[in-house]
């Protein structure tokens, strides 16, 4: 398989079903005003009560890609831990993603 050169971080943070659709909007919103390397953000639902975070995160730019998912969770698992804490109930989060059809 032809790869594309360019390197993302894909995946879904997931949350305990008594955060709202709305909060986690709130939460999607923010990352997109803050950071451009979001190249995806949308909430869906991962289980019959439950909703998350989806995204698409552009690492291409980093010269170590030996700790880059780590250097992009560390932060963002920390947040999102203070802010909901046990609400926060996992991820499914993987790099690298190559993209067969844009």
């Amino acid at each position: 398989m032809e790869k594309d050169s360019t390197n993302y971080i894909m995946g879904l943070w997931k949350f305990n079903d008594k955060i709202s659709i709305e909060q986690l909007e709130e939460v999607a919103k923010k990352w997109a005003a803050e950071d451009p390397k979001y190249l995806q953000l949308y909430i869906r639902r991962v289980s019959k009560n439950q909703f998350g975070i989806g995204f698409t995160y552009d690492i291409s730019d980093r010269e170590s890609k030996e700790n880059q998912l780590a250097e992009y969770m560390d932060p963002v698992s920390d947040s999102l831990k203070r802010q909901f804490g046990n609400d926060l109930v996992g991820w499914d989060i993987a790099s690298p993603v190559w993209i067969v059809k844009k």
